[in-house]
């Protein structure tokens, strides 16, 4: 009897942690240190990223990239740290080393590329193995 009054307990215990920093999908950018996010019953939540320095004059260029990169997607927040779904990308570490500013090259994955079975390659041919030279037999001396 104990042994389930203690797994309800942790049953209890674990769904009401999960509860408490549930995913959220994006809403919209407010400015460089501030994003709105809708929770999971329809409520929207202001949330102030944290540790983020962002200079005046990139204020714009951190307000696209904030949209670009969390457009449609799912974050996980905590305490003002927030992490995109589902590759976990730390949102306040990129805009703390000025991924903003890098014009790298722009990607989008669409989905896994698979171009199918490779083709067969034709086997080497076969040698015939190398032919070792008998030593010579020398007769003992007696």
């Amino acid at each position: 009897m104990k042994r389930f009054i203690v797994c309800v307990f942790l049953v209890v215990i674990s769904q009401s942690l999960m509860a408490a920093n549930p995913m959220a999908r994006f809403s919209k950018v407010i400015d460089s240190r501030t994003i709105v996010v809708e929770r999971i019953g329809g409520n929207t939540e202001v949330i102030h990223l944290a540790n983020v320095a962002i200079p005046a004059e990139d204020e714009q260029a951190v307000r696209d990239y904030l949209a670009e990169k969390l457009a449609g997607a799912y974050v996980y927040v905590e305490n003002g740290n927030v992490y995109r779904s589902p590759d976990a990308l730390f949102i306040n570490r990129e805009l703390a080393y000025g991924a903003y500013a890098s014009s790298g090259v722009k990607m989008r994955v669409f989905g896994t590329s698979d171009p199918g079975p490779r083709p067969q390659k034709s086997a080497a041919p076969v040698r015939a193995p190398m032919q070792v030279p008998k030593p010579a037999h020398h007769s003992r001396r007696k």
